[in-house]
C-alpha cells in the first residue's frame, strides 16, 4: 500500500508540474506545505510567506507562526488578542527522498538552538541565515512578546516530510533530541515531532473538509429543506474546531466579515458565556446560519442525535462562533454546561438560492461591494461556461480545491480580469499590474466583468492564457522565487502579441477574438514572442509602461496594424496605474491672424513632415520663420495636424498615428514620443 501511495503522490506532482515553474523538490515542498497546513486554509501567497527554503535556510524549508489560528505575516499590523491566546509554530523540513534520513535533522539542530533563543537579536547569531528565515523567526518573537501578559499557550510542531515510509530508530532518536532543544527554551509548550510520508500526505490530500457532523440537543423544526436546532455549546465548539483545536476558518468562506475583535457586542457575548448564572445563551444572542448541500440525519450517535452536513458554510454568526471558540480555548468552560446556541441549517443545491441567502445574511450592514461579487450573475455565468471546458472558476475561495479538483485547471477572477485587460482592452502593462482592489469600484468592476461580452469569450480568454502560461513555464528556469512574478508580468503582453499576429492586427474585434482558432497558436511562436518581449530594450522611465511599448514595437517590426490601440484604455477608476499626460504645445503669446494660419495650412504637406518644413513653408508664404512656427503650433492645437518628433506623428494622447521610417529606428521612434522633449515641428 505504501508503494502505491508513492506512485499516487508522484502522479499528483507530475500533474502539478504542468502548471508550475518549480523543480521536483520545490513541487514536493509546496504540496507538503499544503497538506501539513491544510487546516489553516492558507492561500498560495500565505504559504510562500513562510517558504524559507534556499541559501542559508539552516535546514528549514517552512517556518510559520499562527496566533489563534491566524498566520502572522506583518507583526506591526497584526491584531494581537488580549486573552485566550494560543501560539502555534510550525517548522517544516522537506526532502523529495524515498526514506527518512538523520542528516536533515542534524542540519536543523544548531539552527533551532539559535533561533529559539529569544534573548539573541539576529546580528548576534553565530550562523548565517537568510533574511526570509530571520523575518519568519521574528514573527514568533513578536507573537511571544506581544501576548506575554495573556500567558499564551505555546505549541511547536517540528515536521519532517519525505516520500518515505518507516522511521529508523536513529532518526527518531534525533527527532526526540530536537524536541528537548525546544523544551529547554519553552518548558510549558506542547512539542511534537512528526514524520510525514507519502501515505500521510495522500491521506491528508483526500480529506474533504466540508463534510462534518453536527450533534444537537433539540430540533425545533425540520421541514422544506431547513432545520432549526438547539446545539450544546460544547458540541458546537467541537463542530467548528479541527483535531488540533484550531478554528476551521474555511467554514467562513462565504461570510464576508472577519472577526471584529473585542468590540462591545463580542464582549457582551463573551460575558454571557462566562456568567454561569446568566439566562440560556440562545435567549441572549443571535443565532447561527449554516448552508449545506445536503443534511443526512444520523440518528443516535455517541454525542446524541446528529446531522451529517455536506459543503458546510457558516454564512451568518461568525462573531458568535469566534467568541464561542475563544471561550472554550480559554479553559473557562464548565464541563457540565448544558447551554445551547440556536443554529439554523438551510439545505439547498441551487446556487442561485444559496447565493441569495449568502447575500441576504451578509448584507444586513454596510460591507464592501467587492466582498459580494462572488454571488453576481456574471460570476455564476462565468463559472458555468468554464465548467463546460473542464475549467474551475474560483469565484468562491478554495471551493474547488477542497472538493479535490485539479489545481492546474483553476481559473481565478483576477486571472480572467488580466485576460480581459490584455486581450480585449489591449493594455498589457495594466494587465501585468492589475490588482483585485479594482473590484471594489463598481465602474471598474463592470468595465472588466462586462455582461455585454459574449459568454463564450471567457473560456477563450482562459484557454489562451493557460496555453501561454504553459509555454512560458517551459522557457523559464526552475526558480520558485521569480518564476511566478515573471509569468504574471508578461503573460498579457505575450498573449496579446500572439493573438494579434494570428489575426493580423492589434485592433481586432471581440468577434474576431472569439473566432480565433486556438490551434494556430504555436508553442514555438509563443516561446519566440516571450523571448522577444523579455529581451527587447525600450526607453526607461516613460509615462507608458514597458509592456505597452514592447507590444507597440512588435506591431511596427511585424507590420501589424492597430498598434495605436495599445495602452489607450483606462479603468474608469484608475488605481494608481501609469497615467499618460496629454501632449500640449508651447503656449502662443498672442493670437496669430487667421489669414496667416490658413496660408500656412495650405502649403503644409501630409504628415510625417520632413526636416526643414517650417523653412520651406516660410519661403513659400513669405511669412517670417517665427510666424510660420506659431501658425503650425496653432494648427496642431486646433487638431488640424498632429504633434511630431523626429519623424514620429502622434495625437494628443501620445498614440502613434504615423512614422517616417527613413528617419529613425523603431526603438528611437517610440522613445522620442515618451521622452520629455517638447513637441515642436521638425527643424
Amino acid at each position: 500500500m505504501a508503494r502505491n501511495d508513492v506512485i499516487l503522490l508522484d502522479g499528483i506532482l507530475t500533474e502539478r508540474a504542468k502548471s508550475e515553474t518549480l523543480d521536483k523538490g520545490e513541487l514536493f515542498e509546496l504540496f507538503a506545505f499544503e497538506q501539513i497546513l491544510k487546516s489553516y486554509d492558507l492561500t498560495r501567497s500565505e504559504l510562500e510567506h513562510g517558504w524559507v527554503d534556499g541559501r542559508n535556510d539552516g535546514g528549514i524549508d517552512g517556518y510559520y507562526t499562527f496566533v489563534n489560528g491566524a498566520l502572522v505575516i506583518d507583526p506591526s499590523k497584526f491584531q494581537w488578542p488580549k486573552k485566550s491566546v494560543r501560539i502555534d509554530v510550525v517548522i517544516i523540513n522537506c526532502k523529495h527522498k524515498d526514506a527518512f534520513k538523520q542528516e536533515p535533522l542534524n542540519t536543523i539542530f544548531p539552527t533551532l538552538e539559535e533561533l529559539l533563543d529569544f534573548s539573541k537579536t539576529p546580528d548576534e547569531f553565530d550562523g548565517q541565515y537568510s533574511k526570509q528565515l530571520i523575518d519568519a523567526r521574528e514573527c514568533t518573537v513578536h507573537a511571544f512578546r506581544s501576548t506575554a501578559s495573556a500567558l499564551p499557550k505555546l505549541s511547536f510542531r517540528l515536521v519532517y516530510a519525505t516520500r518515505g515510509e518507516d522511521v529508523e530508530p536513529n532518526v527518531e532518536a534525533r527527532g526526540n533530541q530536537l524536541a528537548r532543544v525546544v523544551s529547554d527554551y519553552f518548558s510549558n509548550a506542547d512539542i511534537s515531532v512528526e514524520y510525514v510520508g507519502a501515505t500521510e500526505l495522500i491521506e491528508q490530500h483526500r480529506k474533504n473538509k466540508f463534510v462534518l457532523q453536527l450533534p444537537y440537543a433539540e430540533q425545533l423544526a425540520g421541514e422544506h429543506g431547513a432545520y432549526i436546532m438547539l446545539v450544546r455549546l460544547a458540541a458546537y465548539n467541537s463542530f467548528i474546531r479541527d483535531e488540533r483545536g484550531n478554528l476551521r476558518r474555511y467554514l467562513f468562506d462565504s461570510n464576508v466579515r472577519d472577526f471584529l475583535g473585542e468590540n462591545r457586542v463580542n464582549q457582551e457575548i463573551l460575558a454571557s458565556l462566562e456568567d454561569s448564572n446568566s439566562p440560556e445563551f440562545w435567549w441572549l444572542n443571535n443565532g447561527i446560519t449554516i448552508l449545506a448541500t445536503s443534511a443526512i440525519p444520523l440518528g443516535k450517535t455517541p454525542d446524541g442525535n446528529a446531522l451529517q452536513l455536506h459543503d458546510v458554510q457558516i454564512v451568518n454568526g461568525l462573531q458568535t462562533t469566534q467568541t464561542i471558540h475563544n471561550y472554550f480555548q480559554s479553559g473557562l468552560a464548565q464541563a457540565n454546561d448544558k447551554r445551547c446556541a440556536l443554529v439554523k441549517v438551510i439545505v439547498s443545491e441551487e446556487s442561485v438560492i444559496r447565493d441569495k441567502i449568502i447575500r441576504a445574511t451578509n448584507n444586513q450592514s454596510s460591507v464592501e461591494l467587492a466582498s459580494l461579487t462572488a454571488t453576481d450573475k456574471i460570476q455564476r455565468d462565468i463559472e458555468a461556461i468554464l465548467e463546460h471546458e473542464n475549467l474551475f472558476y474560483e469565484r468562491r475561495k478554495n471551493y474547488y480545491k477542497n472538493i479535490g479538483k485539479p489545481v492546474e485547471r483553476f481559473v481565478a477572477p483576477l486571472y480572467l480580469a488580466v485576460g480581459v485587460v490584455a486581450l480585449i482592452r489591449k493594455c498589457p502593462q495594466r494587465a501585468g499590474r492589475l490588482k483585485s482592489s479594482f473590484m471594489k469600484h463598481p465602474e471598474s468592476y463592470d468595465a472588466v466583468f462586462s455582461e455585454k461580452f459574449p459568454i463564450s469569450i471567457w473560456p477563450k480568454i482562459a484557454s489562451i492564457l493557460k496555453f501561454v502560461d504553459q509555454v512560458i513555464a517551459e522557457k523559464l528556469p526552475k526558480k520558485r522565487k521569480n518564476g511566478p512574478r515573471i509569468v504574471a508580468s508578461w503573460r498579457g503582453a505575450v498573449a496579446l502579441c500572439a493573438v494579434a499576429e494570428v489575426i493580423g492586427c492589434f485592433d481586432y474585434s471581440i468577434d474576431q477574438l472569439l473566432d480565433l482558432d486556438l490551434s494556430k497558436l504555436s508553442e514555438q511562436r509563443i516561446g519566440d514572442i516571450f523571448e522577444y518581449v523579455t529581451s527587447s530594450e525600450v526607453p526607461a522611465k516613460q509615462p507608458r509602461g514597458r509592456a505597452d511599448l514592447v507590444c507597440m514595437q512588435f506591431a511596427i517590426e511585424n507590420n501589424l496594424g492597430g498598434g495605436d490601440t495599445i495602452g489607450r484604455w483606462r479603468l474608469p477608476v484608475d488605481l494608481g496605474q501609469h497615467h499618460i499626460p496629454a501632449v500640449a504645445s508651447k503656449p502662443i503669446a498672442s493670437p496669430l491672424d487667421e489669414n496667416k494660419i490658413r496660408l500656412v495650412a495650405g502649403v503644409l504637406p501630409p504628415q510625417p513632415w520632413k526636416p526643414g518644413v517650417q523653412h520651406r513653408a516660410a519661403e513659400v508664404t513669405g511669412l517670417s520663420l517665427n510666424e510660420t512656427k506659431r501658425a503650425i503650433n496653432q494648427l496642431i492645437l486646433q487638431g488640424e495636424f498632429h504633434n511630431q518628433i523626429n519623424g514620429v506623428v502622434f495625437d494628443k494622447n501620445r498614440v502613434i498615428v504615423a512614422i517616417d521610417n527613413e528617419r529613425s529606428s523603431t526603438q528611437q521612434k517610440i522613445g522620442d514620443i515618451y521622452s520629455d522633449a517638447p513637441a515642436t515641428p521638425p527643424a
